[in-house]
């Protein structure tokens, strides 16, 4: 209703100038009348209302509505700014977090590494000190066996020795009592 009453006044305003100027060429030549200038008065009021009644409150409503939306979307560009930079302080910590965490890592990388080193070193000395003792054990045991070897070589050596003796040179019954006590000495011997 009220746009109709708008667009009527508008075409009203529009066409009464251009009668009131043709009423002013029909009209007496070179001055104006205090009719005319009354009626441009009137004129120029209604059109100076109109435009305070209709033109003025649709462009207020115009550029508040335009300032409304001006501030929020500098608010929303404020906000996106400030969620931003949280994003980037965020994605700034985690990368010094990262950082820090990549550090750490190798050293206890480092530091596993030297202690594997260490504890392979211990295993090898361990084991070469075994082998050590092994070797002393298995050379101990081949000098006992060894010599065991030489005493009974020896023994046998002797007892041969000792009966080619007995046979040629001693009696039946002088060779028996020897031979008897030789054996026994020989087993005493042996039995050490």
């Amino acid at each position: 209703m009220k746009s109709r009453a708008a667009i009527y006044g508008l075409i009203g305003a529009a066409l009464t100038p251009s009668l009131a100027h043709a009423a002013e060429r029909g009209g007496a030549g070179g001055g104006g009348t205090w009719g005319a200038l009354v009626f441009y008065i009137i004129n120029f009021s209604l059109f100076i209302a109109i435009i305070v009644k209709y033109l003025l409150p649709a462009g207020r409503r115009f550029f508040v509505d335009r300032a409304i939306a001006i501030r929020e979307t500098v608010a929303k560009a404020d906000r996106a700014f400030h969620e931003a930079q949280e994003l980037a302080n965020q994605a700034a910590e985690k990368l010094a977090r990262l950082e820090a965490e990549k550090t750490q890592l190798a050293s206890d990388l480092a530091d596993e590494t030297v202690y594997q080193i260490g504890r392979i070193y211990d295993l090898a000395q361990e084991a070469a000190a075994r082998i050590r003792r092994d070797n002393v054990l298995t050379i101990a045991a081949l000098r006992d066996n060894a010599a065991r070897r030489v005493r009974a070589t020896l023994a046998h050596a002797a007892a041969q020795l000792a009966f080619e003796l007995v046979r040629r040179e001693i009696s039946a019954a002088d060779q028996a009592r020897l031979v008897g006590a030789f054996v026994a000495r020989l087993g005493a011997e042996a039995a050490r």
